[in-house]
């Protein structure tokens, strides 16, 4: 599956702020979770706008769902 536009968007979102943060799952109940590649979690603070991460939940059709950006 590729990457929806309001994903991606939240991914950079949250990169531009913790930029070893490479994936996001979002689980059947649309909650979401953003790690990097040894599965750590950030803990957000305000820096983080909230509203481009729910915004992500609209653009998804399949749930549950993980996506990775893999950089070269």
């Amino acid at each position: 599956m590729n990457m929806p536009p309001k994903v991606k968007t939240a991914l950079d979102h949250v990169r531009s702020i913790y930029p070893d943060v490479c994936l996001v799952v979002f689980n059947s109940d649309t909650r979401w979770c953003y790690m990097n590649d040894v599965f750590d979690s950030p803990t957000f603070d305000d820096r983080i706008n909230v509203g481009i991460l729910e915004d992500a939940i609209y653009d998804l059709v399949d749930l549950p769902c993980v996506f990775e950006i893999v950089d070269d």
